[in-house]
């Protein structure tokens, strides 16, 4: 059987409603690098956060993501689906079946919790932090901090960038670093100089890029631009779909839940103090 003649029947099962949260799940990552950078952008949400997706608005949905409420309608139809909404019930149903994990349930529970009661809002923000932490735990191996150790100890210079909610985290890392007395300096954006830092940097440097959807366009550039120019780089960032990935020599997934309205920060935290402590102990030796 062609190929031609799956298409039509899996667009006709979606169409009719039938089609499982699974195999949309499937197409979509089968399709992911054929999409349009808009639409990959909604693709990431779809596949790293789908309880957001079937509970919150378009309006909501496409704000946070920064795109146009017609672009989830365009990326509903290129799976089959006629509009938005008729996609989203594949997302409801597979709440209403019970597929989501139990650290998934928690994160979808608050957004139809009110939070009048502060004891609650700290005990669901804690919750959070603590599920991230456990990822973190859970998914990072000691070879891939051995290797990124490595990477940090043989860089001449390590240049760091990070905006927006990983501004912080790329602040505290250059913060570390520079208490074990290692050249790095954070990649400035804002002077409009980012661009000529990593122009300048050399083969035998580090650029550490740290980002999280909606990815900002100014670390994703320079992390191209590193690739296509020979220089190393490590990323902290959510999944493998994310740009940084796929240009790092070394990536780390941490972070990537929403709790809401805001996302949590311990995993990189975490991750940040446990490669400065462990390069601090290759200076000991």
């Amino acid at each position: 059987m062609t190929n031609t003649s799956i298409r039509p029947t899996v667009e006709q099962s979606a169409n009719e409603g039938r089609e499982t949260f699974e195999a949309l799940r499937s197409r979509i990552r089968s399709r992911f690098e054929t999409l349009s950078p808009h639409l990959q952008r909604i693709a990431r949400s779809a596949l790293e956060q789908p309880n957001e997706f079937a509970l919150r608005t378009t309006v909501s949905i496409s704000g946070d993501l920064g795109v146009q409420p017609s672009t989830l309608i365009r990326f509903a139809k290129e799976f089959g689906y006629s509009g938005f909404s008729e996609m989203q019930r594949i997302f409801r149903h597979r709440l209403i079946e019970g597929a989501a994990d139990m650290r998934e349930q928690v994160y979808a529970s608050q957004v139809s919790r009110p939070t009048a009661n502060l004891d609650a809002l700290l005990n669901d923000s804690v919750d959070a932090l603590v599920a991230s932490l456990e990822d973190l735990r859970r998914t990072v191996s000691a070879t891939q901090l051995a290797e990124a150790i490595d990477m940090l100890d043989r860089a001449e210079h390590i240049y760091i960038a990070g905006l927006r909610r990983s501004r912080a985290i790329a602040t505290y890392f250059a913060y570390g670093l520079a208490r074990s007395e290692r050249q790095c300096s954070l990649l400035d954006f804002g002077g409009g100089m980012a661009s000529q830092q990593v122009a300048n940097m050399k083969a035998t440097d580090l650029l550490v890029a740290i980002a999280f959807p909606p990815y900002s366009e100014p670390v994703v550039d320079v992390v191209v631009d590193c690739h296509f120019s020979g220089k190393p780089v490590l990323a902290l960032t959510d999944s493998l779909q994310s740009p940084l990935a796929r240009h790092a020599k070394l990536a780390f997934f941490v972070d990537n839940a929403s709790t809401g309205q805001f996302r949590p920060v311990s995993g990189a935290i975490a991750l940040v103090q446990t490669l400065v402590s462990g390069l601090g102990q290759t200076d000991l030796r």
